[in-house]
């Protein structure tokens, strides 16, 4: 199993990922870089989320410490991360899996400059080093019906492939939503990795 205690996680000053972004504002040299579940990184991690209305529901927004509860959970006297953390640059975005076993994950991103176009390498570039660091088989995402066109245009153009629809599964405004069900598989992602 996957370890994540959150005293074995800390933020590096070397990235593990960098690509160049054709971004519609110019080209930039985008890098990855683990991210510690500092309090302080929390708290930026809420702050600019909290942008956002359906990131997380209204009860975590408005409740730093419910946030801080998705995230981390105390095991005897150690916390536990409830994930895989990383941030882009400084807060540009965030990747993050959870729901860790040892073949599949659920995973999610977030930039918080609203940006998807021309983050498609450095997406791509971050699911192969998880495929690899971490020995996946699959890994899957969920998306809630009221998301973003852009958001399912992404999930498709980084190689997720529609596997279903999960029914009234996420309550958001006081309403149940369906969400879309998409998976990516080892070999899809890593052609040549003789897997």
């Amino acid at each position: 199993m996957i370890s994540t205690y959150v005293g074995e996680l800390t933020t590096y000053k070397d990235s593990i990922i960098t690509a160049i972004c054709q971004e519609p504002e110019g080209t930039f040299a985008r890098r990855v870089f683990p991210m510690a579940l500092s309090i302080e990184n929390l708290h930026k991690f809420w702050e600019k989320a909290s942008q956002f209305r359906t990131v997380f529901n209204e009860d975590v927004r408005g409740d730093f410490k419910a946030f801080c509860e998705l995230f981390i959970s105390i095991d005897g006297n150690l916390p536990r991360a409830h994930g895989l953390f990383w941030v882009i640059d400084d807060f540009v975005g965030l990747y993050y899996m959870t729901h860790l076993t040892d073949h599949d994950c659920q995973v999610h991103y977030t930039f918080f400059d609203k940006r998807h176009k021309g983050r498609e390498e450095l997406t791509k570039e971050m699911l192969k080093y998880a495929f690899r660091t971490f020995g996946f088989q699959r890994m899957s995402v969920e998306i809630p019906l009221y998301a973003s066109r852009n958001t399912f245009g992404f999930t498709h153009a980084i190689g997720f492939r529609k596997e279903g629809v999960k029914r009234k599964c996420i309550k958001y405004k006081d309403s149940w939503f369906d969400a879309t069900c998409f998976g990516l598989l080892r070999s899809e992602a890593l052609p040549d990795d003789g897997s």
